[in-house]
């Protein structure tokens, strides 16, 4: 008895289960979370009205999104989180009731549009002017991107496709 269970415990995470789709998911959301920690806005050095943060951030200084946000940077945290679980939860081999994938798409898609909202459409961050766009920016949309076809890709090519009734 003692050696079956020793046995079942070696199948705790089982990998070889994981597919493209999960790894390149897992890869978006730590490039994701790394982005947070790189610079996203930009203040003009000629201009002294560009300032974030009530002035803290103003002269030409950089602003990660822990300086700027308060909420969607805890959002996107979260978001990264999304790819993790989804392996987790495949490895261990538990049932779905959704596709696999499909959360990682939407989380995705969702980290994708507020990224895209809170410096493009809804424009930049603070009451100021000439605030630029940071690399941190463009590497967080990416990597959201990222996040979405990889759920997309795991949802759309690892599944069983179900077949009509009666062929074989």
């Amino acid at each position: 008895m003692e050696a079956s269970r020793a046995e079942r415990r070696g199948d705790y995470l089982d990998l070889s289960k994981l597919s493209p789709g999960e790894y390149m998911g897992m890869a978006a959301a730590v490039v994701l979370f790394l982005s947070l920690f790189l610079p996203w806005f930009t203040t003009s050095s000629s201009n002294e009205f560009s300032q974030l943060n009530d002035g803290a951030i103003a002269n030409g200084d950089k602003a990660s999104a822990w300086q700027v946000f308060s909420t969607l940077d805890i959002l996107l945290v979260l978001a990264c989180s999304a790819p993790f679980i989804l392996s987790w939860i495949l490895a261990r081999g538990h049932k779905l009731t959704w596709k696999p994938g499909e959360v990682t798409m939407i989380v995705g898609m969702t980290a994708f549009v507020l990224i895209l909202c809170n410096g493009i459409i809804l424009g930049r961050p603070g009451d100021s002017v000439d605030i630029g766009l940071g690399i941190g920016y463009f590497v967080g949309l990416l990597a959201a991107a990222g996040m979405l076809a990889a759920g997309y890709l795991r949802q759309a090519f690892y599944t069983t496709a179900r077949k009509p009734p009666g062929v074989i």
